[in-house]
């Protein structure tokens, strides 16, 4: 990143705005002021282990500072890639889906704030081997308001299979690509 003007306002978004939690294949990039940012999240080949008694996983992408938080919209382009064998592990051509939500997945079924930013989107894992599948795009559809005046409000990307048989053992997948979320902090009002 440059130096002076352009970096000063970067760290200053980041600081008002809130973190991503460091995680490798992750990078998160706020900008904006004044409670309205925009946050692009970079994804390349994100691990995310997926066990095979849950048949869903999820990771932090994003926490927020304390207020309430308006989503205003925003995009998403992923691919997929199984890093572990695909024979014995997560198999070929099997249903993905995958959300943005203010929590984690807890079920195979996603559903509520485990889809309440983006909703559930369906992909198959079409890749050979380790290869991405083809890219699975999505937008953030209707604006909504998440209160973290009491608890501030996270971001996670949650994935889930269809069925127990698709997945042999636990497995990795691999997350590459970019979301780009509009958003505003309303602040606290406690």
């Amino acid at each position: 990143m440059t130096r002076g003007l352009p970096r000063t306002l970067s760290r200053a978004a980041a600081r008002e705005a809130g973190l991503a939690p460091p995680r490798a294949g992750l990078t998160a990039r706020t900008t904006g002021q004044g409670g309205a940012y925009r946050t692009v999240f970079s994804f390349n080949a994100m691990p995310v282990p997926v066990t095979d008694a849950q048949g869903f996983a999820s990771q932090k992408l994003f926490d927020f500072l304390d207020g309430k938080v308006r989503i205003k919209g925003g995009t998403a382009r992923l691919q997929f890639a199984v890093l572990t064998p695909r024979a014995s592990t997560i198999n070929d051509n099997v249903a993905l889906t995958w959300s943005l939500g203010s929590a984690a997945a807890s079920s195979a079924a996603l559903a509520g704030t485990m889809v309440n930013v983006l909703g559930a989107t369906g992909r198959t894992l079409d890749g050979a081997g380790a290869a991405p599948s083809s890219a699975s795009i999505a937008d953030v559809a209707a604006a909504l308001t998440l209160d973290g005046t009491v608890t501030p409000v996270d971001l996670y990307l949650n994935l889930a299979f269809a069925t127990g048989t698709d997945i042999d053992a636990d497995g990795t997948l691999a997350v590459s690509g970019t979301i780009t979320l509009l958003w505003e902090n309303w602040g606290d009002n406690g």
